[in-house]
């Protein structure tokens, strides 16, 4: 061979390889799960389009989810990618049972990158909720290959159709629908939710079932294809309609699109909620209108953006750069932890947003009556209203299987005259208020006199004094600290001086994917609180139970607002996993 050809030869060889080499590459960075983590191929459902724009609700899963399990089998250790595994596959399971479908056969072939669900009506059938309300469902799932999804819904029917006698199909506007439909004899009491994905309470498939294949063009262009279920042939009619008429569908609605562009960061999925109108006070100032959330993926767990759209059109930037530091005096070993500044102002919203919701609204009596009982105070009058400044609030648990409280708040103008009202209030309440030291510290404590029977060794009865703390306070430097017990006054002043909540390595952790500038934090660990919410909530349990890939891995939860821009009041929060 001459030198030439050789080198040509040698040059022509190389360039394949370069060639081969920049596809293999440019594959695996386009197919790694780890893509994920800059969020899914799109970044808004397109079945929204099928979606009325009234809907009370709309969730979206925006990857395939064979990409999802594939991306948490890789940050898994060994010992847990088989567990994970069959964790992914117990949910697959869950979400067809009953239904006589198989994920791997049925489902898996034709797949795409959305499974959108939505409440398209809470009484999609006359809208009369005197005779019972029959909601209507929606779940769309994105076709990756039409024929087979096609395939699939015919098989489907065809075994149906041997079954049963009440298979019906129809064209309409174009739309072949297939569905069978059998009396509901309880729409009163509508007891199932029939795509839950968890079989909880029933996944079995609803007395009335309706499907479609619908195809659609999206924003980009590309020709997007649809398997459409609902639990009703008028549920699939309505979307069908909602395509064809631009101003019927929730994709199109100005308020939805103003709020998903609020959402920057990478996603997975999306939901959309329209909040009922009628559930907010007559006399409140700001009604909320809906709420948008995009879920992201984090090495560590899921990242979370919300936009609460408002009536009113403000716009706030956030409050704080750094941590707050009243943050020094809560326990590292608190699982529970508020911080942040103005809690005047950020009390008058608060119940204003609360006040929306009457579960809500009794959960928050509940909780913060607790603590009203023990000190005997209205915490807005007597203490809410004169912190302007930083302030913190925590749970610590006790040796007695109980929490303490501890609030540490900056001093203000109005610090002394309320303190000063509180101890009108010890008196008024025959407590005896007295000082001693503690750590180098001057505490105040609000004490009860109580009487203790004791039985001495020939039976005599003996009755024993004693002191119960109803509240203690301190000032130390520019903080006044509120505890419920002088041990837990006594661990405020120790987290100061040996390593506070936040210098915890998990805190840190908690609160590293959250924006620096923020309003400050609500920071939870989970496994350590779950014993005080489960006794505090009872609700908490089910709704454990229903969700419980999610809460068996569940570390801590840590939320955060970020401001506000038109009325767009939006937060992040990080849900860390195991």
């Amino acid at each position: 061979m001459k030198l030439r050809s050789f080198f040509s030869f040698l040059i022509a060889g190389v360039l394949a390889l370069l060639g081969l080499s920049a596809g293999g590459f440019y594959w695996l960075t386009t197919h790694t799960p780890l893509n994920l983590l800059a969020g899914g191929p799109t970044t808004t459902p397109a079945g929204a389009v099928f979606v009325s724009k009234q809907a009370p609700l709309l969730a979206s899963m925006l990857v395939n989810p064979d990409r999802l399990e594939a991306l948490r089998q890789v940050f898994a250790t060994p010992e847990e990618r088989s567990r994970s595994h069959a964790e992914f596959e117990q949910i697959k399971k869950s979400f067809l049972a009953n239904t006589g479908l198989d994920y791997s056969r049925d489902i898996q072939p034709w797949i795409g990158d959305e499974i959108t669900l939505a409440v398209t009506n809470p009484d999609f059938d006359d809208r009369d909720r005197n005779n019972g309300q029959q909601t209507g469902f929606l779940l769309a799932v994105s076709s990756q290959n039409a024929d087979r999804s096609q395939k699939f819904l015919t098989s489907y029917w065809q075994k149906e159709s041997r079954k049963e006698k009440t298979v019906q199909s129809e064209l309409y506007k174009g739309v072949k629908i297939y569905y069978k439909e059998s009396p509901i004899t309880n729409p009163k009491n509508e007891s199932f939710s029939p795509f839950n994905p968890l079989s909880l309470p029933n996944s079995a498939l609803p007395p009335s079932f309706a499907t479609a294949a619908i195809g659609r063009s999206s924003a980009s262009g590309n020709n997007l294809s649809f398997v459409l279920f609902a639990n009703s042939p008028n549920v699939l009619r309505d979307a069908i309609n909602n395509v064809e008429t631009a101003n019927l569908n929730l994709e199109n609605t100005p308020e939805y699109q103003k709020a998903v562009q609020q959402l920057t960061q990478g996603r997975i999925a999306l939901a959309f909620v329209n909040l009922p109108q009628s559930a907010t006070e007559q006399n409140s100032p700001v009604s909320l209108n809906s709420l948008a959330v995009a879920v992201g993926v984090n090495r560590r767990g899921l990242l979370t953006q919300t936009a609460l759209v408002t009536s009113r059109d403000n716009t706030a930037v956030p409050t704080l750069s750094a941590p707050v530091q009243a943050l020094q005096y809560i326990p590292s070993a608190s699982p529970f932890a508020v911080a942040s500044t103005d809690l005047r102002n950020f009390w008058t919203d608060f119940s204003s947003a609360v006040s929306t919701n009457v579960e809500v609204s009794k959960l928050v009596d509940r909780t913060f009556g607790d603590i009203q009982q023990v000190w005997g105070v209205n915490l807005q009058q007597d203490i809410f209203n004169w912190v302007q400044g930083e302030y913190a609030l925590a749970v610590l648990p006790n040796s007695s299987n109980s929490a303490d409280w501890i609030f540490v708040a900056e001093n203000s103008a109005d610090s002394q005259k309320a303190i000063d009202k509180l101890d009108e209030i010890a008196r008024s309440k025959e407590y005896s208020i007295g000082s001693f030291t503690l750590r180098n510290q001057k505490i105040t404590a609000w004490t009860e006199l109580t009487t203790r029977q004791n039985y001495g060794k020939q039976n005599n009865i003996k009755s024993a004094i004693e002191t119960e703390a109803k509240g203690v306070r301190a000032t130390v430097g520019k903080y006044e600290i509120f505890t419920t017990s002088v041990e837990a006054m006594d661990a405020a002043l120790e987290a100061a001086e040996t390593g506070s909540l936040f210098a915890n390595q998990d805190f840190q952790t908690s609160i590293e994917p959250l924006p620096l500038s923020n309003d400050g934090y609500f920071y939870l660990d989970w496994p350590s609180s779950r014993p005080i919410w489960e006794k505090q909530i009872p609700l908490l349990r089910l709704i454990e139970l229903s969700a419980r890939p999610l809460f068996d891995h569940l570390r801590s939860l840590t939320v955060t607002s970020t401001g506000e821009i038109t009325g767009i009041r939006k937060a992040t929060i990080f849900m860390r996993l195991n």
